[in-house]
């Protein structure tokens, strides 16, 4: 049983990770509301170098309207599939090998009566010898009334609210990514030939280095016929911008618009990355051909081909009565 309600509580959790204020693996900054807690900022990014220390500050304020014990966990978590939206290991008693469990220490439960804030500092500290590169984890309070036991069947209505916290170990970290599609949407379903004007587009990016990734960069969209450009943006364009994990691959999808006119269309990307410069580039092409004008193609092109028909039934009747009349 109480694996279930474990599985029941992993899924709240992420739930409420998910909110539009969490964007992927990095969140905005701003108050995250939840099961009676709030709690700021929703993602912390570090750089420590080895044997060196510093604090995670959280600030938690109790929305509950009572008083309650805001039980602290650390979580790995790892990235949902091509979106960057962080899956939450629950059932996970053993750190990953990007855990931070291993850099923090002085983590414990908070008591907080009705509407308080606290400041809570946590300790972040790397070993001399750990090998440089990308860390990553969740620390995550949930909010218990009164002292901070749950009662037995309750578990399933206590989510959790959470920072991200990423932290980098300088040293010999390797920057690399790979671009590996441009896709077209509309709606759910890409393609590459639309009866609507297609709404978005979707970059799709490996990063195959041992560090975070922020790519950036400028999307265009360019109507073959003239060669004009119809719209453009930059991707990635958030603050602070969204990361890719190490070792996976995430689709940034933004809207597109100004297609209006028919015809065939080309979407450009030019992507950089890390310090070093590099620009990688890819384009694809795309047709909008809508509704109206497809099916008077098709008529065109049935006409064509009952026509070229008829022709050809006229010359073979032709030919025979040529023949008879010899």
């Amino acid at each position: 049983m109480s694996r279930m309600w474990r599985k029941v509580s992993g899924l709240l959790i992420a739930a409420a990770l998910l909110l539009p204020s969490v964007s992927a693996v990095l969140a905005q900054q701003n108050d995250q509301p939840s099961s009676g807690l709030r709690i700021s900022p929703t993602r912390t990014e570090l750089s420590l170098d080895k044997g060196k220390s510093t604090n995670i500050k959280i600030f938690l304020k109790n929305v509950s309207g009572g008083d309650i014990t805001a039980q602290a966990e650390i979580n790995d978590f790892e990235s949902e599939g091509e979106t960057g939206e962080p899956r939450i290991l629950i059932d996970n008693p053993e750190p990953t090998s990007t855990s931070i469990k291993k850099f923090i220490s002085g983590l414990g439960d908070v008591k907080l009566k009705k509407d308080q804030t606290k400041e809570i500092n946590i300790k972040a500290a790397i070993p001399k010898d750990f090998p440089s590169g990308a860390y990553y984890g969740v620390i995550r309070y949930s909010a218990i009334p009164g002292g901070g036991q749950s009662e037995p069947g309750k578990l399933s209505l206590t989510a959790s609210v959470a920072t991200l916290v990423l932290i980098e170990v300088p040293g010999n970290i390797t920057e690399q990514i790979q671009l590996n599609d441009i896709l077209v949407y509309d709606g759910e379903k890409s393609g590459s030939f639309f009866f609507n004007p297609p709404t978005q587009a979707g970059i799709r990016i490996t990063n195959t280095g041992t560090g975070f990734s922020k790519p950036f960069g400028r999307v265009t969209v360019n109507r073959t016929l003239g060669g004009n450009e119809v719209y453009g943006y930059e991707l990635n364009n958030t603050t602070p911008r969204n990361n890719i994990l190490p070792d996976t691959t995430r689709v940034f999808r933004d809207d597109i618009k100004n297609i209006n006119m028919p015809g065939r269309y080309t979407i450009a990307a030019g992507v950089s990355h890390g310090t070093n410069g590099e620009v990688l580039s890819k384009t694809v092409s795309f047709w909008y051909i809508p509704v109206w004008l497809a099916v008077i193609l098709v008529l065109l092109l049935v006409a064509v081909i009952v026509g070229i028909y008829l022709l050809i039934r006229k010359y073979r009747k032709s030919s025979r009565v040529h023949r008879r009349s010899r």
